[in-house]
């Protein structure tokens, strides 16, 4: 991915240089699965930590936290997925919940919404 996706709900584009990976904002959606996967593989090919940031994120669905998932199984360590993401979207939880919170490619920072300030 070298641009971005966009449609009405959901906005994707490349991380800074300094950090591989993606930005996400809006509401990802099952139906965003296919855009998701595809800006993972192509912008994240051989890097040794994919961060994905879902601070502007106010709804995952579980279907499009699968494929974050699904991308962290398939890493080699040292290799490894950082997931930045505020804690309304329970992220933690919902990974313990299927067990998936022992994943040892995959780390998980939680904090406040992008844009947020209380």
């Amino acid at each position: 991915m070298h641009g971005y996706f966009a449609d009405d709900l959901l906005l994707i584009v490349p991380s800074t240089p300094a950090a591989e990976g993606l930005c996400l904002f809006g509401e990802v959606l099952g139906e965003h699965k296919g855009a998701l996967a595809m800006a993972l593989t192509t912008q994240c090919r051989g890097t040794q930590e994919i961060t994905i940031d879902l601070t502007g994120v106010h709804y995952l669905a579980n279907s499009a936290l699968e494929i974050l998932v699904a991308l962290a199984k398939n890493l080699q360590p040292p290799q490894r997925l950082l997931i930045r993401a505020a804690s309304e979207l329970a992220l933690r939880e919902r990974l313990t919940a299927r067990g998936w919170d022992g994943i040892e490619t995959l780390r998980l920072t939680e904090g406040q919404a992008h844009g947020r300030s209380e």
